[in-house]
């Protein structure tokens, strides 16, 4: 579901009354298209990898030669990528990129953990400088049928970060486990509310519950 979200993203920011600028995707594959969006105010460049690019941090560096607004890259799924993406970031540029944790604190966790151990240090505080977000999202049974879209997430605003940035980063998993019910929802709380709406039954409630207790 994560390729879904992003999409549906993407689509909020064109809609939007003032639009969002010039962005330009990167996606292994294409899976969405806005041609049917109407949005003066917004352009959309879609590049695909590896038909158009070798891989996504050449993706990202062939952005900053192309004064987006936006970047978006599909999946931060290596050391280059994921450098080049915080790179883009530190410029000034908003970017979106996806990876597979289980859960706030897990992302902070293994993006760090994708660096070579003498680099993680400037590595991380590098990333964050520059996060503001962090989404994570489980597909699970809905009781009408079909599948919902549970998530946990967390802002990064001023006041965290700078807590963070005054911590040594091998504490930081278990300080945002700490940090996420006040700055965000825990997915505990996500399922707890999908349950009392009738959208998921008790076993898959307890399923997720149990999964994320220690957030």
């Amino acid at each position: 579901g994560k390729t879904t979200l992003l999409a549906a993203g993407i689509r909020m920011l064109m809609e939007r009354r003032r639009g969002c600028g010039k962005i330009v995707a990167y996606e292994a594959p294409i899976e969405y298209v806005y041609d049917a969006i109407k949005s003066p105010r917004s352009l959309i460049s879609q590049s695909e990898i590896p038909r158009h690019l070798p891989d996504f941090s050449a993706g990202v560096r062939n952005a900053l030669r192309r004064k987006p607004n936006i970047i978006l890259v599909g999946e931060a799924r290596d050391r280059e990528t994921l450098s080049a993406s915080i790179e883009a970031a530190q410029t000034g540029h908003t970017v979106y990129t996806t990876t597979h944790t289980t859960g706030v604190a897990a992302t902070i966790q293994r993006m760090v953990a994708t660096f070579e151990p003498n680099e993680r240090s400037e590595r991380a505080y590098a990333l964050m400088e520059s996060l503001r977000l962090i989404v994570t999202q489980t597909l699970v049974p809905k009781v009408s049928g079909g599948r919902l879209g549970v998530r946990e997430w967390m802002s990064f605003d001023d006041t965290v970060r700078d807590k963070l940035m005054d911590m040594d980063f091998k504490e930081w998993p278990a300080e945002v486990g700490r940090m996420v019910p006040f700055y965000g929802q825990t997915m505990a709380r996500t399922a707890e509310i999908a349950f009392e709406k009738g959208d998921i039954d008790r076993r898959t409630y307890i399923m997720l519950s149990s999964s994320t207790a220690s957030s």
